[in-house]
């Protein structure tokens, strides 16, 4: 019972403890530079709740419209925190003499804890906001979002401890290259996202510092801007990798892609402010490059894998829709609702995300692995056809005792006649 308590309430209260903490900073700061500003303990305890329903990618309703484009950091470090806290917990139980395994051992009570814990504290906090204190929620969907992102967060926890990382060890070699592979794929373009996002910012410098003189000139509103663009980071390298491989994304009526563009309004952040306004260049196309070079460098990674055609075709597609799988929820969550505005709706459109990273992963990858290792000559080809030890080497002693007696096991006469009475002690 102390493990499961420590299970269920930890993560949320060190979540709201975080949120208390960042709203009384935020708080005392603009406190000093705006006129009527009374931080108190009170206020931060209450707005420490919806920064706490944010965290755990909670939808609000804030003074009547919606926000649903909701920070990935902190839902990120909460799922951390929470996978870290179960696998304690897992490791404590397995001391005392318990099972570690998911089904039959304390694997479930672990991950049930966790996520029933966060869905009944959801349920309490969307219950304490109202129209009346300018945030509010639905009580149900609170429930259901916190458990989920905990029960998962947990899975991941115990994972290791309770056996769940050999599973694909049961699959065929082909399909586990091809899951290396498509988290290979995954990975590269959200690092071409985010030195995108990192070369945007560098080339808009003059423009993003005119945003935060404009919207934070004070102290206070600089540290929540911060606090802010922080937050965001994870969903605008999101956004990037999706205007690396052409969907693009989209704030109101304004639009980006590498081969058109649609102004509108932006709201006023650093991280909006490099959205492109003005039309593409006649080289921006090259930047449909990146995710062509990432879906060859999974055929290359994978051509070796397999000695023929099908194996190989296999795993690339195991490949192009794992990554697809990881993307697409991604681009889902980095966006939605933002008011009810010219900044309404914010979208990393998942399906096309999806299937595009489907495209540019699927066909370069399949052209690549047929074509960089000729056929009958990959790896696993190159064991088979060694050739196999000969029977001499097989039968070779494996010490110099065995060396030594050797010569008196093959001299059948000799070592026959002793055990026959030679010497009178047989």
């Amino acid at each position: 019972m102390p493990v499961l308590a420590r299970v269920a309430l930890l993560p949320p209260l060190t979540c709201y403890g975080i949120a208390v903490v960042v709203a009384g900073v935020v708080a005392a700061l603009a406190s000093g530079t705006t006129p009527g500003g009374e931080p108190g303990l009170g206020q931060a305890l209450a707005v420490g709740i919806p920064l706490w329903l944010v965290a755990h990618l909670v939808p609000l309703q804030v003074t009547g419209v919606p926000l649903g484009v909701l920070p990935l950091a902190p839902a990120a470090l909460l799922a951390v925190l929470v996978a870290t806290v179960a696998r304690g917990a897992v490791a404590r139980l397995e001391g005392d003499g318990r099972s570690a395994g998911l089904l039959h051992g304390v694997g479930v009570p672990v991950v049930a804890t966790a996520a029933a814990a966060h869905a009944v504290i959801g349920v309490l906090a969307a219950a304490l906001l109202t129209p009346e204190t300018v945030v509010d929620a639905s009580p149900g969907l609170a429930g259901v979002v916190c458990g989920v992102l905990a029960g998962l967060a947990a899975v991941a926890g115990v994972a290791r401890p309770c056996g769940l990382l050999a599973l694909p060890r049961r699959l065929p070699r082909w399909a586990r290259h091809g899951l290396r592979g498509g988290l290979l794929a995954a990975s590269a373009l959200l690092t071409a996202g985010a030195a995108l996002l990192l070369a945007a910012l560098l080339a808009d410098a003059a423009a993003v510092a005119d945003v935060v003189a404009d919207v934070a000139p004070e102290a206070g509103s600089g540290a929540g801007l911060t606090l802010l663009t922080l937050a965001y980071l994870p969903n605008a390298v999101v956004a990037a990798a999706s205007w690396l491989i052409g969907p693009g994304v989209s704030i109101g009526a304004a639009s980006a892609t590498p081969t058109a563009i649609s102004s509108g309004l932006l709201p006023p952040i650093p991280l909006a402010a490099v959205l492109p306004q003005s039309p593409p260049p006649t080289w921006a196309g090259l930047a449909f490059a990146v995710p062509l070079a990432v879906g060859s460098l999974v055929g290359w990674r994978l051509a070796p894998t397999a000695p023929d055609a099908a194996t190989r075709v296999r795993s690339v597609v195991v490949a192009a829709v794992s990554a697809a799988l990881l993307l697409g929820p991604a681009a889902a969550l980095s966006g939605g609702r933002l008011g009810a505005g010219p900044f309404d709706p914010v979208t990393v459109p998942a399906g096309p995300v999806a299937l595009a990273v489907l495209g540019w992963v699927l066909v370069p990858g399949l052209v690549v692995a047929l074509l960089a290792v000729p056929l009958g000559t990959a790896s696993d080809t190159r064991r088979r056809s060694r050739p196999a030890p000969s029977a001499a080497a097989d039968q070779a002693p494996a010490d110099p005792a065995e060396q030594d007696a050797a010569p008196a096991e093959e001299d059948g006469s000799g070592s026959e006649g002793v055990a026959a009475g030679g010497d009178g002690r047989s």
